[in-house]
Parts: structure tokens; sequence; C-alpha cells
């Protein structure tokens, strides 16, 4: 068995051991999931068809079980391995076959955790609640999910390949950019780097903008041509088995303005007081007060409130890790732990409507914050 896949399914068995300890002690009988990430985290199942409803069950003992559509079954059989598959077509009642399954598992009378911050959960609650009217229905939103915050050595490995990755998109992008040169001709030559290094399609495309579109947050690539005295933004993530390591450059077609650059300077300040902050114990908002502080000291205005995220595992349309967002802001309650990784970014701006937007891929290491991604963090000139 390959070692990647040989560890990643190690990983796995501990992880389930862990939810299925978290369901005894709040006295769940089984938890469901819906969402791709914590399927994938739990079942290792990577692929596109999380657009239709999948659920994983999971008992306080034995397998778990998964639902999916029967056109899968090919991709589920080879890369779920540790799961007993049930299989619907289009037509068939899931909720009816979900709640059939969970009353010979665990009784009519059992107590089901629902993932209620996931999407697929509306279509199918009222049914079950309907099905099994002796049931007890509880929430297993965050059970996964904090579990995923911390993540293992497999994981981190997994991330340092995507950040490698990364590093050689942005270059690329870099370089390609040029006096004449189209975002779209940039875009392509960021995805044949992508691609040819052995990413997978990440949950974000590379944002890929330039002048009056760089304060557009989730836009990318248009047909236009650069020219010289142009500023651009190239804000990308790599993914390996599913990990991503996002990072963004600011850069100029031929010199920067002198205001520019010192806005460059003033973000990079900021990027390190945040990245120094970056320690085993504090709480995110401590982060949050060193990198704001700097930015009221500099009397520059922040694009956004936040100066980071936890990232890792991510399907599509996201790399933030699926519903919601753990933001580093002035109000988080997130305790840094050894092995948390972060998008670390700051994006701001001055009176005159200059942008910088520097972002890296950072893990928290026992000594503190380390750049995961590691392209220069200079301004770019082209």
């Amino acid at each position: 068995m390959d070692q990647t896949v040989n560890l990643a399914r190690v990983d796995r068995k501990q992880r389930l051991a862990i939810v299925q300890e978290t369901c005894r002690d709040r006295g769940i009988d089984v938890a469901i999931f819906t969402s791709p990430e914590n399927i994938y985290y739990l079942a290792g199942l990577d692929y596109e068809g999380y657009f239709c409803l999948h659920a994983l069950l999971v008992p306080v003992e034995g397998k778990p079980v998964l639902f999916a559509r029967k056109i899968e079954e090919p991709t589920i059989i080879r890369q779920a391995v540790d799961v007993d598959y049930v299989s619907y077509l289009d037509n068939d009642d899931v909720a009816a076959a979900i709640a059939s399954k969970l009353s010979s598992m665990a009784g009519r009378r059992a107590r089901v955790a629902l993932q209620k911050n996931s999407a697929w959960n509306v279509s199918i609650e009222a049914p079950l609640r309907s099905s099994l009217t002796k049931a007890r229905f509880l929430d297993s939103s965050g059970i996964v999910e904090q579990m995923r915050l911390v993540k293992s050595p497999f994981e981190i490995e997994q991330m340092k390949r995507a950040a490698q990755i990364s590093d050689l998109m942005v270059s690329t992008g870099i370089k390609t950019a040029g006096n004449d040169i189209h975002e779209n001709i940039v875009a392509a030559e960021v995805y044949r780097t992508m691609i040819a290094a052995g990413g997978q399609s990440p949950g974000f495309p590379p944002f890929i903008r330039s002048v009056d579109r760089i304060c557009e947050p989730h836009t990318s690539w248009t047909s236009r041509a650069l020219k010289t005295g142009d500023s651009f933004l190239l804000e990308l993530s790599a993914c390996i088995e599913r990990y991503h390591a996002p990072m963004a450059r600011t850069g100029y077609i031929g010199s920067a303005p002198k205001a520019a650059k010192d806005l460059a300077k003033i973000a990079n300040e900021a990027h390190l007081k945040a990245l120094n902050a970056l320690r085993p114990g504090i709480a995110a908002s401590e982060v949050h007060a060193a990198w704001h502080s700097h930015l009221v000291a500099s009397r520059v205005s922040p694009r956004l409130e936040h100066c980071g995220y936890t990232v890792g595992i991510s399907f599509p349309p996201t790399w933030t890790g699926g519903p919601g967002v753990n933001s580093i802001h002035g109000a988080s309650a997130i305790e840094l732990k050894e092995g948390m990784t972060f998008h670390l970014l700051t994006w701001i701006t001055d009176n005159d409507g200059h942008d910088n937007f520097l972002s890296d891929c950072v893990v928290v290491e026992k000594s503190g914050g380390s750049f995961l991604t590691n392209t220069s963090r200079e301004l770019a000139e082209v």
C-alpha cells in the first residue's frame, strides 16, 4: 500500500475513535455528518461528487455507514475502505432509507446527532424527525470541525507539499505578468504550473485581479491586458490530498509608486507582528491585537477586520474549510495550539487608493508561528 495512503488511513482510524468517544460522552448513539470536509476527514472520500447528498452515520461502536449515490460506487469502494457503503438511486427516498438504517443501528428511540451547520441537513432533518418520532435529535456540528483545527504530523506534511506548489504558482504568475500580457494568460500559466507540479483542483480558483478590481475580494481573472504602471494581485492556493495552503502577493507592472512601496512595507511589518504573536496557549484575539495596533500606529486602513483564519481540508466552493470561518479577529476566543494552521493575511489601503494584500499559510509550532509559504514578501515589480 502507498505510504501516504497508509498514513492517512491510520490517521482516520484514530479520528474515528475520538469521534466515537465524544459521542459516548455526549450521550449520542449515532452522529450524522454531511459536509464534504467532515466526511473526507473520517472516511477519506476525495472526489467531485459531493453536489448530491452524502450522509456518514457514525455509531459509538463499529464501522461508519456512508450513504451516497449508486453511480459513485466504484470510487467509494476504492477510496472509503473503512466504511459500510449504502447506495441510493436518484428517485429513492434517501431520508427514509437513512431512518431505517438508524433504527437498525440504534433502535427507534436512538439519540441522533445531525450536522446542523451543513446545508444538506435541511433535506433530511424534517423527514427523519417524521419517521423517527421516538428518537431524540441532537447537534453533531463542531465535533469533527474542532478536531480538524489541530493537524497531525501527516496533515502538516500535506500542507507543506501544498505550500511548495502555492509558491511555484505565485512565482509563475509574477514572472508571467508584464506589459500587454492578459490576465487570462497569467491564469493559464498559473494553472499549468499547479497541475504539472501535482496539485489538485483547489476549493477556490486563483484570484488574479488588477488595478480597480483588486478591491473585489472573490473575483478572478478577465481578458484585460496589463499595462505598465498597473498594480496586480495574485491570491491562490494549491491543494494536495484536499489540504490547502493559501497565499497572496501584490505587484506592479514596471516601477511601483513610492506610496505603494510604503504601504507594502507596513503590510510586511504587520504581517510579521501577527506571525510573531502566534504562540501556543494564547487567544487568537491577542494575535489580532498585535497586528491591528501596528496598522493603527501606521495610519492605514484594513480592508478586512480579521488577519487570518484556519485552513486545511476544503472542497469547492471554498478553501476556508466548509461551513463557517474561524477568523483571527478582535473577539476571537480560539486558543492557539501547536499544529494549528492559518491563512495569515494583511490587506490594507491608503488614502490614495493603493492596495496591498500580503498573505501566507502558517503553522503554529511549539516555538511559535512559522511560514509554510515562502515567496518573497517584497512588493513585486515586473
